[in-house]
């Protein structure tokens, strides 16, 4: 669990396992339901840097798959680009930028090096519960599970950061 600076009041607590924001008293995410890891005197447990997700949009994956057919796959690009910059904030690099990436996206060749960046920055995203190799691998074999696997959890943080708080709708 990460910390945020709150003014006033209990700080924030950002789960490592979702990235959902919880009260830093909170002995458990109400979210997910993974334990807060916070150590005692205000240190952070090892694992997980902080992780903000208000930022992420949810996309209705049936949607996306109909616009990548409709737009003979420039949606695709798009997704590559936003996705990326989605990943760069949750990581904690707001200055990063896709725009470099999205053009080797669509390069042959140095496309292969946008996939491997893609897939490190979505292995940091979820701490490494899938190896950056192995998400590279797919994009290589299978691309469609990729992009299946990071809407999914962009979708779950994005779902989390919509969640009522304290069970009041």
């Amino acid at each position: 669990m990460a910390e945020s600076n709150d003014p006033g009041g209990s700080p924030t607590i950002f789960c490592s396992n979702c990235g959902a924001a919880i009260e830093g008293t909170a002995q458990f995410c109400p979210s997910c339901g993974a334990a807060n890891l916070r150590q005692p005197g205000g240190n952070i447990a090892a694992g997980a840097p902080p992780r903000r997700t208000d930022h992420i949009k949810y996309r209705n994956m049936v949607m996306q798959v109909i616009l990548f057919i409709i737009t003979l796959s420039i949606y695709g690009i798009y997704w590559f680009h936003v996705t990326l910059n989605e990943l760069y904030r949750a990581n904690g690099n707001e200055e990063g930028s896709g725009c470099l990436w999205t053009i080797l996206y669509v390069i042959p060749i140095a496309q292969f090096f946008a996939y491997w960046h893609h897939s490190n920055q979505y292995a940091s995203f979820i701490n490494d519960k899938y190896p950056g190799i192995a998400i590279f691998i797919l994009w290589l074999v299978f691309s469609p599970v990729v992009w299946f696997l990071i809407q999914s959890d962009l979708n779950r943080a994005a779902r989390s950061n919509t969640l009522p708080r304290n069970g009041v709708s």
